[in-house]
């Protein structure tokens, strides 16, 4: 009788360790941040374009937040998925130039100008670009820039690369004090 339960529970024991086993293996820590390179993000603007299924990390030059040029990269298990640059001029540039696919630091691809962002935007299918005028004692020019890769793939995401661009730019013009006047 006992070598008989054994046989009966012993197909029971297997499959509950296997589902614990499975469960446990499955979350991989793929939270969505809170914040991407120190602006505030909703879950919802942001997870459509991380694919977070794995860990999540971000990493920022050591110049970031200084008065040069700084580049903050987000990604999901060492594979990026968000590089932000920013990049502080004196004088306003033409951000389609710049947005040009055949500009391999800035480019974006089929890029076209978005209104209500900032005081120059544009929009592709990869990423958007946006300058703002820093109205301080030297009245620079901010102009922030991320594109969106996936295993170095152009992702396709205009619409939500523009949700995620009227949530995120704004959030980073602030935080580098200047007024949106978008």
């Amino acid at each position: 009788m006992i070598i008989h339960r054994a046989r009966v529970c012993s197909p029971l024991l297997v499959g509950a360790l296997s589902i614990l086993a499975l469960s446990s293996c499955s979350d991989k820590e793929s939270e969505i941040p809170q914040s991407i390179c120190g602006v505030t993000v909703e879950e919802n603007v942001v997870a459509p374009l991380l694919k977070a299924d794995g860990k999540v990390s971000e990493w920022r030059t050591a110049d970031w937040g200084g008065k040069g040029t700084g580049v903050c990269r987000v990604s999901v298990d060492d594979k990026e998925a968000i590089r932000v640059r920013v990049s502080w001029h004196e004088d306003a540039i033409d951000l389609m130039q710049y947005s040009s696919p055949d500009n391999s630091i800035t480019g974006l691809w089929e890029a076209t100008r978005l209104s209500g962002l900032a005081d120059d935007a544009t929009l592709g299918d990869d990423g958007a670009m946006a300058t703002a005028r820093c109205h301080g004692p030297s009245a620079e020019y901010l102009t922030v820039a991320f594109r969106v890769r996936h295993d170095g793939q152009v992702v396709h995401q205009r619409d939500e690369i523009k949700k995620f661009a009227r949530s995120f730019v704004p959030g980073m013009i602030k935080e580098f004090g200047c007024k949106n006047t978008g």
